[in-house]
């Protein structure tokens, strides 16, 4: 991506992990070319006073009504980035409520696309890179394979699968497996993701609105 002069709004973005963290890093930095992390370790991506991460919406010590009073004061937007997880309209009256309580304004978007239940490995999971779908019917193979030998088994979790994507995409040294964890993933890797997909159309609008290209 050509490196191009932006304006970026005084804003303050929350999210839930550092998955989220990381995935909305490298998504800004792809369209906007501005970078709001400082680099990442064992322990986490490190933090940045415009991309934070909080935990869920019941992490009231860090989710405070002075904090966000205090954006507001200073004119900062507060952006919170959560999942939708399994009903969405239940996620999006959370936030709401929280508005009212509060007093205080942000503006929020859920994962996977602000209209279907889901989190972040959904969304994921719509953006791998279309040669790459062969691998995800593997996948989808294997859990049908565990149905077929006793409905009582637990299928693996989303996450699961989205490692189980990149693994076979990545070297066999201990350098290239760090890159399979979330907090060293490369979302801008064109060979494993697609972050000019359809699907990301709805981030992207959002994101608009406090990230302008001059």
């Amino acid at each position: 991506m050509n490196s191009e002069e932006v304006k970026m709004n005084k804003c303050k973005i929350y999210v839930e992990g550092v998955a989220d963290q990381k995935f909305i890093a490298d998504f800004i930095n792809y369209y906007y070319n501005i970078s709001l992390i400082k680099g990442s370790d064992r322990e986490g991506v490190s933090q940045t006073d415009n991309l934070i991460e909080i935990g869920g919406i019941d992490n009231k010590e860090k989710i405070t009504k002075a904090f966000f009073e205090r954006n507001s004061l200073q004119g900062i937007t507060n952006i919170i980035i959560f999942d939708a997880d399994e009903d969405i309209k239940k996620r999006k009256k959370e936030l709401q409520d929280l508005k009212s309580e509060y007093n205080v304004g942000f503006e929020f978007f859920l994962f996977p696309n602000n209209k279907d239940a889901g989190d972040l490995e959904d969304l994921l999971m719509n953006i791998i890179n279309p040669d790459n779908n062969k691998i995800f019917n593997c996948w989808d193979g294997y859990e049908k394979c565990l149905l077929k030998i006793s409905s009582d088994l637990t299928l693996p979790a989303k996450k699961t699968k989205i490692y189980a994507y990149l693994e076979p995409l990545l070297g066999e040294t201990n350098s290239q497996k760090e890159k399979i964890k979330e907090v060293n993933r490369d979302y801008t890797n064109k060979n494993h993701w697609n972050l000019n997909s359809e699907y990301l159309v709805p981030l992207k609008s959002f994101l608009d609105k406090f990230f302008k290209k001059k």
